[in-house]
């Protein structure tokens, strides 16, 4: 992938109350024709909150249900604005459903502010056409955190879920895997990058000063990517050497572009912790991993910073509603693992009647096609209205 698709992919890939006070600005509902959808389509475009975007949509042929989605994490630098999922929108339009997303106020690791706008909609749509039989929710990456975090913080108010590539470990986790690649990297790779995990140069250029310089060291010294791979804390999803280096990219342009956006969450205290972290590996020499965790650069978190991101989100696995998640096995921003953290949550609150994951044995960060997520989402029905559980 070209570094241009990188950031790209990276910018729309990775990401709680009930509705508040505000009130929506009421606009008109327009009758609109999409392409893919054979039915005319109601549709209200609307402000609500400061600055948070919202759209629903119902087909004439509407069947009375409501697919409500989440999107994932967008750059903090780049505008608030709609999600791009016209296709899957329009698929699930086709189908009779309704739809209804939002931008959320703000962008970044918007996760507080994406579960409360998320909420929202549920009313919104209430207010603006009827009450819909039944509530699905969905959304990718972090929207997928957003997902599986409604689920269990609403139960009432949804009907089955469908987090897609989400961060269902939870934020602690995937920070923790994500800071620890960057500060691996930094060992084994010294002086490559500036700054550090904790501090990224003001105007750090993404091609020039992480990505090429990146690929530069690692094709010089690839043992130190495979060693890096090879350590416990950072499980680095690749099948190719190629892949390998992608994924390193992948962690540490995160780091560089969301740092200082999770500090002004945390009030300017460090999200990352591996103060006490002992890094291991079963396959690397005892010589070589004692010297990481001598050489290794360290951080703690305060306890303020700690309750952000425990509240922010960390899963309880109390699920009361049918969930099917999507997963690619070899997904560099949020690995696999998540699923499996997601999975014992689920299996200690004793609500594993209540989970089905599927995962695809492919590389990348929320690939699926839209006929795949089409059909997730319709199995997922079936589950919820019929008890026709899916398979993995």
């Amino acid at each position: 992938m070209s570094p241009k698709k990188l950031i790209g992919a990276l910018a729309t890939g990775l990401i709680v109350a009930a509705c508040g006070n505000e009130a929506p600005i009421a606009p008109d509902v327009a009758t609109v024709n999409l392409p893919g959808v054979t039915a005319a389509v109601q549709q209200v475009e609307g402000e609500i909150g400061p600055g948070s975007l919202y759209a629903l949509f119902v087909p004439d042929n509407w069947n009375g249900d409501l697919a409500v989605y989440a999107h994932g994490f967008v750059d903090a630098a780049l505008p608030v604005a709609l999600p791009a999922v016209d296709a899957l929108r329009d698929a699930l339009l086709q189908r009779g459903y309704g739809v209804a997303y939002s931008s959320y106020s703000e962008n970044g690791y918007a996760l507080k502010d994406g579960m409360r706008r998320t909420q929202q909609l549920r009313g919104i749509f209430r207010s603006k056409f009827k009450q819909p039989k039944r509530t699905y929710i969905m959304g990718h990456s972090l929207g997928g955190l957003v997902t599986m975090a409604l689920a269990e913080t609403y139960p009432g108010h949804y009907d089955g879920a469908l987090p897609m590539c989400g961060v269902l470990g939870g934020s602690l986790a995937e920070i923790d895997y994500l800071s620890n690649v960057r500060i691996l990297f930094d060992f084994f790779y010294p002086g490559v990058l500036p700054g550090s995990a904790l501090n990224i140069p003001p105007g750090t250029d993404l091609t020039t000063e992480v990505i090429g310089p990146i690929i530069a060291a690692t094709s010089a010294n690839p043992t130190g990517a495979g060693a890096m791979a090879a350590i416990d804390q950072t499980p680095i999803p690749f099948s190719s050497g190629p892949e390998l280096v992608q994924s390193i990219i992948t962690a540490v342009a995160f780091n560089f572009r969301g740092l200082d956006d999770l500090l002004d969450r945390t009030h300017q205290h460090s999200p990352i912790d591996n103060a006490t972290t002992v890094y291991t590996s079963s396959l690397l020499p005892p010589p070589l991993m004692a010297a990481v965790n001598a050489g290794v650069e360290r951080a703690s978190r305060t306890p303020d910073a700690v309750n952000y991101l425990e509240k922010y989100y960390v899963p309880s696995g109390d699920l009361r509603i049918p969930m099917l998640t999507l997963h690619d096995v070899l997904d560099p921003l949020v690995p696999f693992f998540n699923e499996g953290l997601y999975h014992q949550a689920v299996l200690a609150a004793g609500n594993g009647q209540h989970l089905v994951q599927r995962s695809f044995a492919r590389y990348g960060h929320c690939t699926f096609t839209v006929p795949e997520m089409v059909q997730a989402f319709e199995e997922l029905v079936a589950w919820v209205e019929q008890g026709v559980v899916p398979t993995p």
